[in-house]
This record gives C-alpha cells, sequence and structure tokens, in this order.
C-alpha cells in the first residue's frame, strides 16, 4: 500500500523534528515579523525605519550584505539587541531547534553608547534566561573588514564571555573583501586558549586563491564550502572537517543557481560529514 504525503503534512513532520542549528547570524535572522517589532520599538527615535522596504529578490551576493545597514539600525543599543535575540531564540524553538549556535560579531554604536563588550553582553543575558525547551550558546564572529586590532578585541570578549555561553570563533563578513591571513594571529590566539574555530569558507570562486592558508591552519568547522577544487576536497576529506551547509542562503544569495545544482549532492555522494543549516534566514 502507497501513502501519500502532503505538503503540508511533511512540513509539519519537518517542524516536529528536533534540530540542530549550527549556523545562524543573529542579524541575519531577524524575522520580518521581529524586524517589524524592532521597528515599533524604535519609532519614536527612528521613524524612518518604518519605510524600508526588504527586497522579494537579490540580484547577488553583494545586495544581501547591503540589507544590513537597516538591519544595524534596528539593533543599535542593547534593549533591542535584547528583544532580538529572545524573538530569534523563540522561533528558532518554534521550529523545533533543540540546540541553537548564534554567531554575531562585536558591534559598537557611539550615538547609543553601545559598546562591544555590552552588545555582547546583552546576548549573552538572553542565552542565560532560564528555558527547557532549547540549549544556546554563542560564537563570537570575526569579520574579514576588521583589523588585526579589532580582531583580537573579538578574541577577548569571547574569553571574557566565555563561562557566559560563547563557545567558538568565526570568521565571518564581505567575501570579497578583507583576507583571512591579515587576521589568522588573531584565530591563533583563539585556538591556543582552546576555542574551536569556523571558517566562511569559499563561498564564491575568488576565495579559492586564500584556501590553502585557512585549510593550513586546521579549523575546526567550515561554512558553505560552495566551490572546491581538488586540493581542497582532497584536504578537507581526509581531514573529516564537516562542512556547515545554508542551502536556501546559497541559493538566495545567487552563490548556487539551484537546489539541483547544489554541491550538498557530492557530500552525500562522498559520505562526508555535514549539517544542515540556515546562515540567514
Amino acid at each position: 500500500m502507497v501513502t501519500t504525503i502532503t505538503a503540508a503534512a511533511l512540513k509539519d513532520f519537518c517542524k516536529q523534528l528536533p534540530k540542530v542549528e549550527l549556523h545562524a547570524h543573529l542579524n541575519g535572522s531577524l524575522s520580518p515579523a521581529t524586524m517589524k517589532k524592532l521597528v515599533e520599538f524604535k519609532k519614536d527615535t527612528n521613524p524612518e525605519l518604518s519605510e524600508f522596504q526588504i527586497p522579494e529578490s537579490l540580484a547577488s551576493i553583494d545586495d544581501f550584505f547591503a540589507i544590513f545597514s537597516f538591519i544595524y539600525k534596528l539593533t543599535d543599543n542593547e534593549e533591542a539587541v535584547k528583544l532580538a535575540t529572545r524573538n530569534i531564540i523563540n522561533e528558532f524553538a518554534q521550529d523545533g531547534v533543540r540546540y541553537l549556535e548564534l554567531r554575531t560579531t562585536p558591534r559598537q554604536n557611539v550615538e547609543t553608547n553601545m559598546t562591544k563588550a555590552s552588545y555582547i553582553e546583552a546576548i549573552v543575558s538572553v542565552l542565560q534566561e532560564p528555558r527547557d525547551d532549547i540549549i544556546v550558546r554563542l560564537v563570537v564572529s570575526i569579520d574579514r573588514r576588521n583589523t588585526l586590532e579589532e580582531a583580537n578585541e573579538a578574541v577577548d570578549l569571547a574569553l571574557a564571555f566565555r563561562s557566559k555561553g560563547v563557545v567558538g570563533v568565526d570568521l565571518c563578513g564581505d567575501v570579497k573583501k578583507g583576507s583571512f591571513d591579515a587576521l589568522k594571529p588573531a584565530f591563533d590566539r583563539a585556538k591556543e586558549h582552546g576555542f574551536p574555530v569556523t571558517l566562511h569558507f569559499n563561498e564564491i570562486v575568488e576565495n579559492l586563491s586564500e584556501a590553502p592558508s585557512m585549510l593550513a591552519f586546521k579549523p575546526n568547522r567550515l561554512g558553505h564550502a560552495t566551490f572546491l577544487d581538488d586540493y581542497c576536497r582532497k584536504t578537507i576529506y581526509e581531514r573529516h572537517v564537516p562542512v556547515e551547509i545554508c542551502m536556501t542562503s546559497n541559493l538566495l544569495c545567487k552563490t548556487v543557481k539551484t537546489f539541483q545544482d547544489h554541491h550538498i549532492k557530492e557530500l552525500i555522494d562522498d559520505r562526508h560529514p555535514f549539517i544542515l543549516c540556515v546562515s540567514d534566514i
């Protein structure tokens, strides 16, 4: 007997499955509903925020990074950061996520007196709120556009808040800016202090040139790994480095044309470890 499963039933089944999410950027995980709440929260001081329209589609990954100029205005003080973090956690829990790693680059805003330390403090204060439906930890990100001094400051903050839920360090940001080698001393420090490290890796073809240096660092996980040449594939497979696969993000950012073209197929065929993630939703 053949049982037909409707799309609605399949969606409900997937939602109820207990899940792990390891690649969720905090400021990229703001749902439209949360954005509306933040706009309402800030309407007296920033009424112009209500005029912004979230684009229905993106022409390229460059358009994706441009959206953050708006998002950062929504989370430019500690109370807004707490509201955003709490809503994001609630929404992941509602979707069946039982273990969640949020990641974010320490941010400051001179106009609101928010420092990088108070920004991280706001996030971890929400992480520590008691709940029994989800476990949440924080990965401190270093942006590719950071100076080495800023990168080391991020590592300092990861160390300072380690006891409050910081579990790792990440390399993220505009894939066409900066370089891993310029920031490597900060990642060396993170590794020396026992932090696991995950690196956004080869999201675009142009990133292949820095891949050998990144792999020589021996990261614990890799984000995306969209484009792999023979050297990358051989090295990653031999070391069994898990890949954080973000299918919807890749499609929206146009780094992958269709789901049928997605590189997850190669990992499945080769039985290489990966985990399905969201990146930014």
